[in-house]
């Protein structure tokens, strides 16, 4: 019988959770030897703010559940090699790393944007200020060099009220803020495991009223998986060059950041695999696509600038932005040659706090975006281009305006409530068109209201209660409707956006200037859920269509304790139920199931020391069982993965200050499954993750 109540528990390998909670508690434990004097490094969240509220909020007083990452967490003995090791252990988000660059990772937030199949769905993800989720709601990560971030910063629930398509949760990351000197120059090397290579160098200072960053990587990267014709060799390496600079400097009562960016990446797609071969440990690369030459090509470029400030006696912020994308992408049934251009513009007025409006404060803006796609598939004849069976010119335009007010109802309840409308027009236009293949030109228009209502009390100084009601829309992208089963070209009449309504409650408790917790539990409602699928005839390619209703339901706690001046540690644990509420397809009934690629449960642990000279982490991490497809035929097994960072801060060596640092992931050498291709067509479902991975690092500054 299937397990609906979001209550019920079974969290699988004991031993190793019990060794976690084991650790933790050591960690909490150690406040008892600080006791005496408050340490240096302890953090109220009373002095915390956020920003992806389109506000300036302290973390403490909002009605939603928000999560940060500063510096430390984001970069300390990290190897950049993916977003996954920056936000490890954040209540609520799951990313599966699925150590192949050619699909990048699936990033989910309470099940929102598990439907990928390739980049990021569901989730808005701003960098900077400027938006990397482009009209149609599709994101793309390549262009995120993680080694000069500085801070991130996840609304973990819709937020369309105020960013509208694909905002089932918001990702915010900013780059490292420039040191106050006029230059600062600071290289990095990393080694390890699966021919691991990654060069950085970053140059950043502050002359006068401007600050400036320039940060240049490459990464190379083997991978795991081998190719079967040849077992020696790799097939999954990925190569990749990052260029991000900015340039920020007070303008007329405000501050102007420029940013720039620009991404080459070739990866290899290895592919999925079955479970038998899972199981029996291959790490072999599918022979299909192997034979059909499956890679990725991208090249991108991004330019935008962002101005907040005060004008007449209002707050204000203008943002503009423009971005070009070329990809050339076999994969295993179709060569897809894609040439993207976008820009895009946003505006906010608020007003400043004054006696005529009383405590009331509000916000207005739009946001216009436009995309413009140029699309060819062709049949790929072992990776040579077939002939051709798609060309078309396909364009979004969406505008969307939004209101938001914030008031303090009495000395301790306060309210946020908003609303935005969008409209969208997304057009193609067939170039491909014969006889027998007629004209599949047109458009579709899509609309959306999206209201919010979030209601904050505090009970004291440290503890508070919030609840809110939100909703989340998202149209399928250009890449869904275009990616028709029938073959046809055009766009898919029959795929409609998916719309949810979640209501959660939760709680903050800052126990004293060290321990603070929180909790919170919630529902989601959507219809029309877009799900992929594979169809036997293009095996590989991914289409999709919608789901009548389904159901997000489950809770999120998390602990943190500044034990002392050296040692810090967190415990986080996820719970998602999601399932059909009425789905079917070719008379077979899904009512029910398990919504595919979401883990039930995920139970993360940190436990980090630092010295003045040197800083040791070992962390754990349960991922729970998920199903692989609607039926629910299949699913991955629970794991549990260790791994351990360490590094010293400082050693003088001549003129230069040397850190070196080094890691191991997974230390007991686990066979998984670190993500999964849901809806695979001939059982192909999961992405194997690495066994046991080294690695060395070392950064060098004059």
């Amino acid at each position: 019988m299937r397990e609906t109540s979001i209550f019920k528990t079974d969290l699988g390998p004991s031993l190793d959770l019990i060794t976690l909670a084991t650790i933790f508690f050591v960690g909490i434990n150690s406040l008892q030897l600080g006791a005496q004097q408050l340490p240096d490094s302890a953090i109220s969240i009373d002095s915390l703010t956020v920003t992806v509220l389109r506000g300036s909020d302290a973390i403490n007083q909002t009605p939603y559940a928000i999560s940060i990452r500063d510096q430390a967490e984001l970069q300390l003995g990290n190897t950049g090699l993916s977003l996954e090791e920056a936000l490890q252990g954040l209540p609520g988000v799951q990313v599966q790393n699925r150590y192949n660059y050619a699909v990048g990772e699936r990033i989910s937030i309470r099940g929102f944007g598990a439907r990928a199949g390739f980049g990021v769905r569901g989730i808005k993800i701003i960098v900077d200020g400027i938006p990397a989720t482009m009209a149609d709601g599709q994101s793309t990560l390549d262009h995120v060099d993680i080694g000069s971030l500085g801070r991130a910063e996840v609304l973990r629930g819709p937020a369309s009220a105020l960013y509208g398509n694909g905002s089932g949760g918001v990702l915010s990351l900013q780059t490292a803020e420039a040191p106050n000197v006029p230059i600062q120059q600071t290289v990095k090397g990393i080694i390890g495991s699966n021919g691991l290579t990654r060069m950085e160098s970053n140059t950043s200072g502050t002359y006068q009223k401007t600050s400036y960053l320039v940060n240049l990587s490459r990464l190379s990267y083997d991978g795991f998986r081998t190719n079967p014709q040849s077992p020696s060799d790799p097939y999954g390496t990925a190569a990749r060059l990052n260029l991000n600079s900015n340039v920020t400097r007070e303008v007329a009562d405000g501050v102007l950041k420029i940013t720039g960016n620009i991404l080459d990446l070739d990866a290899q797609n290895p592919g999925s695999l079955n479970r038998s071969d899972l199981d029996a440990g291959v790490v072999s690369a599918r022979g299909y696509n192997v034979a059909q030459n499956a890679y990725k090509h991208a090249r991108q470029g991004q330019l935008g600038m962002n101005w907040t400030g005060n004008l007449s006696n209002m707050g204000a912020e203008f943002t503009a932005w423009s971005l070009f994308r070329n990809l050339d992408n076999p994969i295993a049934p179709r060569i897809i040659d894609l040439r993207r251009k976008a820009f895009g513009a946003r505006a906010v007025l608020s007003n400043m706090k004054n006696e005529t409006l009383g405590n009331l404060m509000w916000s207005v803006g739009t946001d216009l975006d436009y995309q413009r796609d140029s699309r060819k598939n062709y049949g790929n004849d072992s990776g040579a281009k077939g002939s051709l069976s798609l060309d078309q010119f396909e364009t979004v335009s969406a505008v969307g305006f939004f209101v938001q007010g914030r008031s303090m109802l009495n000395e301790k309840i306060s309210a946020i409530g908003g609303a935005r409308y969008d409209y969208f027009q997304f057009g193609v236009t067939d170039h491909l068109t014969t006889d027998s293949n007629g004209d599949e030109s047109g458009e579709r228009n899509m609309t959306s209201l999206s209201p919010t209502l979030g209601i904050h009390a505090d009970l004291n100084n440290s503890f508070s209660l919030y609840a809110n009601l939100a909703t989340s829309f998202a149209t399928p992208t250009t890449t869904e409707l275009a990616n028709r089963p029938d073959g046809a070209g055009g766009f898919n009449t029959e795929l409609n956006p998916q719309k949810g309504l979640t209501a959660e409650i939760g709680l903050r408790r800052q126990w004293s200037t060290r321990v603070s917790t929180e909790f919170n539990v919630y529902r989601t409602s959507m219809r029309d859920e877009l799900v992929p699928f594979e169809d036997a005839a293009q095996a590989g390619r991914t289409f999709y269509r919608n789901a009548g209703s389904s159901t997000y339901q489950g809770f999120e706690s998390a602990i943190q304790v500044v034990a002392t001046d050296k040692v810090f540690t967190r415990l986080s644990h996820t719970y998602v139920d999601a399932s059909f509420g009425e789905f079917s397809v070719d008379n077979k009934i899904f009512d029910g199931n398990s919504i595919p690629g979401t883990p039930k449960r995920r139970l993360d642990g940190m436990v980090r020391y630092t010295d003045d000279d040197w800083y040791g982490e070992i962390r754990g991490d349960y991922v729970g069982s998920m199903a692989v497809n609607d039926s629910n035929s299949e699913s991955t097994a629970s794991y549990f993965l260790w791994e351990l960072r360490g590094g010293f801060s400082e050693i003088q060596m001549g003129n230069f200050k040397l850190a070196p640092f080094g890691g191991i992931s997974n230390i007991f050498n686990k066979t998984h499954s670190a993500a999964v291709a849901v809806n695979a067509w001939g059982g192909r479902f999961y992405e194997p993750g690495p066994k046991r991975a080294f690695y060395l690092g070392l950064s060098a500054q004059p």
